[in-house]
């Protein structure tokens, strides 16, 4: 059976980002695993240049993330945007991607997802996560496969009828 990760970087377990995200899963037949970014323990990178010699720097739950993101064939990143980036903890897990940008690309290739919500419709922090993530799931020898934004969520509280739809059509294509 194949599997996926999740990167679940909300910290309301049950707020909108959740929301579109059980609703992309709900269309997933594999055997997934949820990381609560919140939950783990992600020391920020400290500039030690380590990851210039060595592919690892990991004394935290780092290890224990990309070790599951490395046997997955699909990968989510689900995240509230925050200043036009990602949460603190999803960061600080991005910001320890360093030895993979420093050193060659491990192989394998897996697909990558990308599930936000925004409180406004603003195309600059849509442009700038979805940058971000891009730049990441390269890094993880990952494909880019695309992205879903609920935007306006400082208005509402659910989605819309046909983007529940475009969202179960997304995760049919994202997950065959």
């Amino acid at each position: 059976m194949k599997k996926a990760t999740v990167l679940f970087a909300s910290p309301n377990e049950n707020g909108k980002t959740k929301l579109l995200l059980d609703i992309f899963l709900s269309e997933c037949a594999h055997n997934i695993i949820i990381y609560n970014m919140y939950d783990e323990n992600i020391k920020p990178c400290i500039g030690c240049g380590r990851c210039e010699s060595l592919k690892s720097c990991f004394t935290d739950d780092t290890e224990k993330i990309l070790s599951d993101i490395f046997s997955s064939d699909f990968i989510i990143f689900a995240s509230p945007v925050y200043n036009y980036s990602f949460p603190s903890p999803m960061k600080a897990f991005l910001d320890r991607l360093q030895p993979y940008f420093m050193n060659e690309k491990m192989n394998g290739t897996r697909k990558g997802f990308l599930l936000a919500s925004c409180g406004r419709s603003g195309k600059f922090s849509i442009e700038v996560i979805e940058k971000q993530s891009k730049i990441a799931f390269s890094e993880l020898s990952t494909e880019f496969f695309g992205s879903y934004f609920f935007t306006d969520t400082d208005k509402r509280t659910t989605l819309h009828k046909d983007e529940v739809g475009k969202v179960k059509k997304l995760a049919l294509q994202f997950f065959s």
